[in-house]
């Protein structure tokens, strides 16, 4: 089997949530979404989309969802699967299943929210920092009255000389799209992914071992089963919310990524199903990772995305 016969038959796009306490029993912004549907479901009848006050409780739902499912499926997750690789190529964090495997063994995220992140981003500041001999790490962005701030991380961004602020995908999206897709390594505040990628790659890991041999990582791995389970990146933000009919936007979000990701046509150029062709993909992918329905064609030179 090639990746571009893989058509799962069960979709589910997941919005993560970096928050500390649960979230209000009451649907609300900010929380965790998902949205899901199998292939055939007609559009009248895919299900509505599913609200979680806490990570866990999302978590389980999607462990339960898919443990239920004998047949192919798609996870979408909207955060980094990866981070940047460094200016001499040097690898920053590792890549793939070994970077799920690295953050779950350093997150502490309890069944109430309360979690590490930012002790976290901390100590992998101060490991880089050294390794780069450069006065700080990548990682930026905490509350200003957080009692550990310290010089290892701070409320405001400090570029450092040899690790990009953005992977290659998001360069594209930026330079192609005029689309203000963030950084990684940014952890708090508007716009900020950095926090829901500590908290989501554990989570990832632990999928993955429930897998067994059918979870993949796209696209750090080959999808050659019929029977796959893979799990990748999505940005809601390439899908046109305003045609979804939910008061809040998180929702609105799920709903039309899994329903862009349902109807995409198999072979259509520019689809999802084309897009995990590894042949559409820059070298660097297989280590920063990349976002579904991206493709690097958007660029004329696939090694300055």
């Amino acid at each position: 089997m090639t990746p571009a016969a893989f058509l799962p038959d069960l979709i589910i796009a997941v919005d993560w949530s970096a928050a500390s306490q649960p979230r209000p029993k009451k649907p609300s912004a900010d929380a965790c979404w998902i949205a899901w549907a199998f292939r055939d479901d007609d559009a009248d009848r895919r299900p509505p989309p599913e609200y979680f006050r806490t990570r866990a409780s999302c978590e389980a739902r999607i462990t339960d969802l898919l443990a239920s499912h004998a047949g192919s499926a798609l996870v979408g997750f909207d955060f980094p699967l990866g981070y940047p690789v460094a200016i001499d190529g040097a690898e920053v964090l590792p890549a793939g299943r070994q970077l799920c495997q690295h953050v779950d063994s350093l997150i502490k995220d309890d069944d109430t929210n309360h979690n590490n992140r930012f002790d976290v981003a901390e100590a992998l500041n101060e490991q880089i920092a050294e390794r780069f001999a450069e006065p700080h790490g990548p990682f930026w962005g905490c509350p200003p009255t957080r009692d550990s701030v310290s010089s290892l991380l701070l409320p405001t961004k400090r570029v450092m000389r040899a690790v990009p602020e953005y992977r290659a995908v998001e360069q594209l999206v930026r330079t192609t799209r005029r689309l203000g897709i963030q950084s990684p390594w940014k952890l708090y505040t508007t716009g900020s992914v950095g926090s829901q990628t500590l908290l989501g790659l554990p989570v990832i890991h632990r999928l993955l071992a429930n897998l067994h041999d059918r979870g993949r990582l796209w696209p750090f791995e080959q999808i050659e089963r019929l029977d796959a389970v893979v799990i990748t990146e999505i940005w809601p933000s390439l899908h046109n919310a305003d045609i979804t009919d939910h008061p809040i936007k998180d929702a609105r979000q799920v709903l039309a990524t899994r329903d862009a990701m349902v109807s995409a046509p198999a072979h259509q150029p520019g689809s999802l199903h084309t897009s995990l062709m590894p042949e559409d993909l820059p070298e660097v992918a297989s280590r920063e990772g990349w976002i579904a329905s991206v493709h690097s064609s958007d660029s004329s030179d696939n090694h300055t995305v």
